[in-house]
């Protein structure tokens, strides 16, 4: 191994183990919400069924941490109704409005950064890659914000040529079933994340015992 690796392969070790900064929970103790609405997610990549498939795994993780989710497909139809059908813009709307029209306390928005299935020699590697940001409904402050990252990789056959047709046939036919899953584990990782991600809700059974990890 050339001494020009050894050092590029160092600092992707420095960078892989770059300390995550802790969100500041002030504001979501302050104004901690019961209720959470989930927005149609923005999305930066060319897939464009991205956002349709990961609003299938929103609702689960923030039920169990405690929250009320209203139906994300029925807020989607009525964001729609009322003419609001760019995902991108959704939140420079005014938090309030959120509030007005759903009853909500919080709004949360998603933004797709990775949505892909890039090969390799012997093997493919499927990304997820999301950020999140709670907005309240009442005051407009910033609750909470996060980003989380799953990469996920599969291998081919051989090596040579072989190898690489084997790997990207392999990942073509698994890719369409390998989003969900991933997309699902980065929202778990990331809203149940003790210390970085959502404190206990209401209806969980930590509620307010758990303020002093968040701290």
């Amino acid at each position: 191994m050339t001494l020009r690796l050894l050092v590029a392969t160092a600092a992707l070790l420095l960078t892989d183990c770059a300390t995550v900064p802790k969100w500041d929970y002030i504001a979501f103790f302050e104004n901690h919400p019961r209720s959470i609405l989930v927005v149609p997610a923005g999305n930066t990549t060319t897939a464009v069924d991205a956002p349709e498939i990961w609003s299938t795994t929103a609702t689960m993780p923030l039920a169990e941490r405690g929250y009320y989710v209203f139906p994300v497909y029925l807020t989607a139809d009525l964001l729609k109704d009322l003419g609001l059908t760019n995902e991108g813009l959704l939140d420079q709307l005014a938090p309030s409005r959120f509030k007005d029209v759903f009853g909500a306390e919080a709004v949360l928005f998603v933004t797709i950064r990775d949505w892909s299935t890039k090969y390799l020699i012997l093997a493919s590697n499927v990304t997820v890659h999301l950020s999140y940001k709670l907005v309240d409904t009442r005051t407009g402050r910033l609750l909470w914000q996060g980003e989380q990252k799953v990469v996920r990789q599969s291998g081919g056959g051989g090596g040579g040529i072989g190898g690489l047709i084997a790997a990207a046939v392999s990942a073509a036919l698994t890719t369409a079933i390998d989003y969900r899953p991933l997309a699902r584990e980065a929202n778990f990782r990331i809203l149940g994340a003790e210390q970085r991600g959502l404190p206990a809700g209401p209806y969980h059974p930590e509620y307010q015992r758990d303020y002093a990890k968040y701290k």
